[in-house]
Order: structure tokens, then sequence, then C-alpha cells
């Protein structure tokens, strides 16, 4: 490949040459973009998520929560609850070819416009699976898609631009890990209004606070740092 940033190969071109304009997400699906600083910057969506209930449940989803909804549905909801779906991708920059990564300027608009819908229906056939769980035991679901490079901020950010009043979230991470770094459950969990609960999921099962990240006993940091004398003590001088 040139080094020239106008030069686009031959085969780039012709692997979106075959364009088909496909439908995209349904109007109920609110798109968000990085900066989310009011309710003005949410494109208006259905009339369900105009007003954010108390029993509503907020859910951010990635590739495989499944068992983060599964809890939801089994120990969060209440008669009338509604469940939103909040999944956050990352916005398109550049988009991969036959011969390389390539930035949208060096394709048409047509091929980027393809390339954009082919994203939107993986997104939609990835939240399909978390609505039909939904749907199934007749709770009424809606989706939220943020895009943005930043997932702990947008979700953060959401958290106050809608007061929401209980965030759900999946960690991979054991809850007895010693990792220093925060997970993206106990940062979001750190970081929200204190109107906001923040339930970590793993595995199925809540994380408790205390269970999270375990504390340093002061008494064996401070036994590993003053080694105890054993016997007899030294007599005072």
């Amino acid at each position: 490949m040139e080094g020239e940033d106008g030069y686009v190969p031959v085969e780039a071109k012709d692997f979106y040459k075959d364009y088909s304009p496909r439908k995209t997400f349904s109007p109920e699906i609110v798109e968000l973009g990085e900066d989310i600083t009011s309710t003005s910057d949410i494109t208006p969506g259905s009339t369900s998520r105009d007003i954010v209930g108390v029993n509503d449940v907020y859910v951010a989803v990635g590739k495989d929560d499944t068992d983060v909804l599964k809890w939801v549905l089994d120990n969060a909801v209440s008669p009338g609850s509604r469940v939103f779906l909040v999944h956050v991708f990352p916005p398109i920059t550049h988009i991969p070819t036959p011969v390389g990564r390539l930035s949208m300027s060096q394709l048409s608009e047509d091929q980027v416009r393809f390339y954009v819908n082919e994203e939107n229906n993986k997104r939609k056939n990835l939240l399909q699976k978390y609505v039909c769980l939904c749907n199934n035991v007749k709770v009424t679901v809606d989706t939220m898609l943020l895009e943005s490079s930043d997932r702990t901020k947008a979700i953060t950010d959401l958290l106050s631009v809608l007061r929401i009043t209980h965030l759900v979230i999946g960690t991979k991470r054991a809850p007895h890990s010693r990792r220093k770094k925060l997970s993206l459950g106990e940062f979001v969990r750190k970081s929200a209004p204190g109107y906001c609960q923040v339930s970590i999921i793993h595995k199925g099962n809540k994380v408790m606070v205390d269970e999270q990240r375990p504390p340093h006993s002061e008494r064996s940091i401070f036994e590993w740092a003053c080694f105890p004398v054993r016997g007899k003590n030294p007599r005072m001088s």
C-alpha cells in the first residue's frame, strides 16, 4: 500500500463495491454521542423513555452479559418496572479492507455507509438476544446506544443525565481479585451519584461491596513491617 493518504488500492474499492442499502436500527433505539451533558443531547425516541421511573433498571450489556440480565429479571424488576439495555460502542474511524484498515475519507460514501450498516446490524443482532429474554418474561424492555471511545465515562455521564436510580453492570473479575486497578463496575459505582444504586454481577451473582476488593489488614501490615520479638523481651536500659 502506498504511503499517500489519498491512495486507495483497487482491492479495497472492489471490497465494498457491491453496496446495497440495508435497514438500520428502528426508531425506538436511542443513539447518544460522546459528549453527553444534558437530556437535550438525547435523540428523541419512544415516549416510554421520556420519564425515568424510579423502578426502571438500566443494564449495561456487551457481547456476553446474558447472566447479568438474567440476574436483573430474577432479582431487580418489580411490577411496572422497565429494563433499559445500555450498549456502548466505539466510533468508527477506520474501516477494515483486504489491504488493511483505511480511513473513512479514503472510501466512497456508499462504501462507508455499507460498512456502518453492517456494524449496526451486528449490534442489533447482539441486542436481540437480550430483548428476547425480557419478552419471554413479559418485562418491558428498551434499548439505548451510546457511541463513545470511553465506555466508563459514557456510562457515568448517563447516570447524571437521566438521573438513573439503578444500574446493573457485569464484571469478569472475581470478587476477591487483588488487582489494584478498579474494574469498570467498581469505577462506575465509586463515581455514581448518591441517588443511584450500582449493582455489580459476577457469574450470575451480585458482588457485595465488601467483596469487591479485599481490604488490607492494618494489623497484618504492621506485623509484616515490625517483626514480633519471640522469647524474653530485652531489658530496657
